[in-house]
């Protein structure tokens, strides 16, 4: 799991490295959210937990969920999910007039 981690995180920081202007601060931001992420799960996997680890889970955690808005203008609605069948069951209709 600790591999899986480390690859997606480097895959994503490697994909979002050179932003433009606008794009700077949500890339920013989704890298931040699944670092840490990350290192919430790995602190999670300790099999004994202090004060300070659960304070760290804690910081990550109120990270997490600071930068996690990052994600929303992706989050498929069911209104988005209805758009996209319409479009399918057009371009299938068109498909058919097409080849008859």
């Amino acid at each position: 799991m600790r591999n899986m981690e480390r690859s997606i995180l480097g895959v994503l920081a490697v994909a979002l490295r050179h932003p433009g202007g606008a794009e700077a601060i949500p890339f920013k931001h989704a890298v931040g959210c699944v670092r840490a992420l990350f290192d919430f799960n790995m602190m999670a996997q300790y099999r004994i937990h202090t004060p300070d680890t659960i304070a760290y889970m804690e910081d990550f955690l109120d990270q997490f969920h600071r930068m996690k808005d990052s994600f929303l203008e992706f989050r498929v609605t069911k209104r988005t999910e209805a758009k996209v069948d319409k479009e399918r069951k057009e371009i299938r209709l068109q498909k058919t007039l097409i080849r008859e």
